[in-house]
């Protein structure tokens, strides 16, 4: 399930981070609560894929672009109130032949609206409204578009860790989907970061020299897309470890490159019909009916995203 914030003036851990940040990047993309706040990413994922079928193996790619944003607009001059406004754009498209794996592209387009508040000195608390149009955009509907709400709470445990609570409910064309996370943002040295919303996401973050970033990352994505053919849809659900290495190239902007290996890839089409009681986060609950297509293979995925960051302590 997978992904945008620049929101400068919410406390959380070590100083200014962005109250919106997991939150977003839960519906979207990437975790971004490691002492930075992302005003904008662009990223661009390939993923070599293979079906192991009878009349022989099946190779093919998928490339995900991603485009997320956000803004605060904030509502008293202390900054302690704001509404968010952003949104993604997504373009996943499969290139090769694969006969027995139906989508060809998928597309998503994802407004969202937020408000945020301090309560007291060290308790942040959020709400989104995530509606999320996803197809093929082949004779689109307005059945396609799924709504998700999104709350969270941060507390400032300490200058060093903040802790953090998210529930959320999303609809999926599988059925509902319910988020629930306990998130932290710890540094645990100058150098050292661990932060993520367990069990979506997971980072450890090394910072080699002032401009270079390594670590470790997990990250899981579960998302549906309406398809063309028979109202089918198609399942995007992966689990995904990897490193990573990151440079800023100017004091805003930074590259990061991430090599992981897909240990969960359920890309798997069902019919309009074929429903799950439910999901929490990326656990199905209930039993569907086999998907319509052949397993796709776990194996390896790059990826490489630009984003403009305030850092704070650099930014005022």
């Amino acid at each position: 399930m997978k992904t945008i914030h620049i929101l400068p003036y919410l406390g959380i851990a070590g100083g200014r981070l962005a109250a919106a940040a997991a939150l977003l990047v839960l519906i979207h993309a990437q975790c971004a609560a490691q002492g930075y706040i992302e005003g904008v990413n662009i990223s661009y994922e390939h993923l070599p894929m293979k079906i192991e079928a009878p009349g022989g193996d099946q190779n093919f790619s998928g490339n995900n672009m991603k485009l997320t944003a956000a803004v605060p607009i904030f509502l008293r001059e202390d900054r302690s109130r704001y509404l968010i406004v952003g949104g993604s754009l997504e373009a996943f498209n499969f290139s090769g032949t694969h006969p027995d794996f139906e989508p060809n592209s998928v597309y998503s387009i994802s407004p969202t609206l937020g408000y945020s508040t301090r309560v007291g000195r060290d308790v942040n608390l959020t709400g989104l409204l995530v509606p999320t149009l996803n197809s093929d955009y082949k004779a689109i509907k307005a059945s396609d578009i799924n709504f998700g709400v999104i709350f969270r709470a941060s507390w400032k445990a300490s200058e060093a860790i903040t802790w953090k609570a998210i529930l959320g409910y999303r609809q999926q064309f599988y059925g509902p989907q319910y988020v629930v996370l306990v998130g932290m943002d710890w540094k645990v040295t100058d150098r050292w970061m661990v932060f993520g919303d367990v069990p979506h996401s997971l980072t450890i973050s090394y910072a080699a020299s002032p401009k270079v970033n390594v670590g470790f990352n997990l990250f899981v994505q579960n998302s549906t897309y309406r398809l063309e053919n028979q109202n089918r849809y198609f399942e995007y659900n992966s689990v995904n470890p990897g490193l990573f290495i990151e440079r800023y190239i100017t004091d805003s902007w930074a590259v990061r490159a991430t090599a992981a290996y897909t240990l969960i890839r359920n890309m798997e089409v069902y019919n309009s019909y074929d429903k799950a009681k439910g999901f929490i986060d990326f656990y199905e609950m209930g039993n569907r009916a086999d998907p319509l297509n052949p397993e796709v293979s776990s194996g390896l995925s790059f990826k490489v995203g630009l984003s403009y960051r305030i850092v704070p302590g650099k930014h005022k």
